[in-house]
């Protein structure tokens, strides 16, 4: 790669995936100096994904929707409603296409190479190396989970959600279109979500958590297909596979205007589908602050309890990587899916949480117990 001449802008943002993207929405009207995106493949180069997630209000992808569901069951319980929430998927392309025509009045430069690190200069700038030169900037926003400091931090807590997907159409009607399954046991290691774009055709992907990444692998998925529906013949017509790192925040930046962005900002939840969501939430926030011209966190901190549960989560999926499962399917079939729903959000009410609770710490007590 051509070394590029020492550049000065005034916000570079480190890593240009979607909460890079995110950003840079709902800044466009207040970004007018110099900025610059460093990551060596734009959004149009990379795959298409699906990307599925439930929320209360409206949100910025709700008008992609391929699919929305307003039902949905766990493993072979009965269908239950999950009102006020409504579960959505959208193709990643869909939302990445419509953000950069948002975007398109921003002044920006996309520079196509690694970053290796952030450093903060004596004279109110930041440095930011890669493979191909030096970047300074007065503001850094940083979702680039492999340069210092690197999320998850080795020093604390650390798991990873891994998961394949496919899309499948069928030779006759198979699927409950109206009715979505968010917890299908595969094995002990791993379960399986169903989201039915119509009775022959579905999204089936799989959700696995660990210290260790898995690699993509299509048979539990299709074994799953072939297990429930004997009779049918089905084809793939898509495949993908994705990896989300779950911990902590970095304790510290390179400097009060060195901002943490996307999964790098703090993010441990037991589904990829929070996170799309509390990405969102989390740049709305920022545009708010940078607005109001108000200090800007560099990281987000949860509230003690939360952490604390959160703590304990991570603590089995580094234990034993069946033990997340094994809580999973405990609050999942201890309360309605709305209340689980509500759990993972994070909204449960004192009295509401206070009756999940012994169903959570008695697991991660217990395996402390045990060791």
């Amino acid at each position: 790669m051509p070394a590029m001449a020492a550049r000065e802008y005034d916000v570079v943002f480190v890593g240009g995936g979607l909460a890079a993207a995110l950003l840079l929405k709902e800044l466009r009207a207040e970004l007018t100096g110099r900025v610059a995106v460093i990551d060596p493949r734009p959004p149009p180069e990379r795959p298409l994904v699906h990307l599925s997630y439930w929320s209360r209000d409206r949100t910025l992808y709700d008008r992609f929707a391929i699919g929305t569901w307003r039902r949905a069951r766990v493993t072979n319980m009965p269908p239950q409603p999950i009102a006020p929430f409504a579960l959505r998927l959208v193709r990643s392309t869909d939302v990445f296409a419509h953000v950069d025509a948002l975007s398109r009045s921003v002044p920006l430069q996309w520079l196509r190479a690694e970053a290796r690190s952030i450093a903060r200069r004596g004279d109110d700038l930041y440095e930011v190396s890669t493979d191909a030169g030096t970047v300074f900037a007065r503001w850094v926003f940083d979702s680039a989970v492999e340069i210092p400091p690197t999320f998850p931090s080795p020093n604390q807590l650390r798991a990873v959600l891994s998961g394949t997907g496919i899309r499948v159409t069928a030779d006759r009607p198979a699927f409950d279109a109206a009715t979505a399954t968010l917890f299908d046991p595969l094995d002990e290691l791993s379960f399986a979500y169903l989201l039915p774009l119509s009775p022959t055709e579905a999204l089936l992907e799989s959700a696995s958590f660990g210290p260790v990444v898995q690699q993509e692998d299509k048979r539990p998925l299709l074994r799953y297909l072939r297990e429930r529906h004997s009779e049918v013949r089905f084809t793939v017509t898509h495949s993908e596979w994705g990896s989300i790192p779950l911990g902590f925040a970095p304790s510290q930046t390179a400097g009060p205007r060195h901002v943490l962005i996307g999964a790098k900002r703090g993010l441990i939840k037991p589904s990829a589908g929070y996170g799309v969501v509390r990405i969102a939430k989390e740049s709305e926030n920022l545009a708010r602050l940078w607005r109001e011209h108000r200090p800007l966190p560099p990281s987000r901190q949860t509230a003690r309890l939360w952490r604390l549960l959160d703590k304990g989560f991570l603590e089995l999926a580094v234990q034993d990587p069946r033990l997340p499962m094994e809580l999973l399917h405990r609050v999942m079939h201890a309360a309605p899916l709305i209340q689980s729903l509500r759990f993972i959000d994070e909204e449960l009410a004192p009295r509401e949480l206070a009756a999940l609770l012994p169903v959570v710490l008695s697991l991660v007590l217990g395996k402390h117990a045990g060791r």
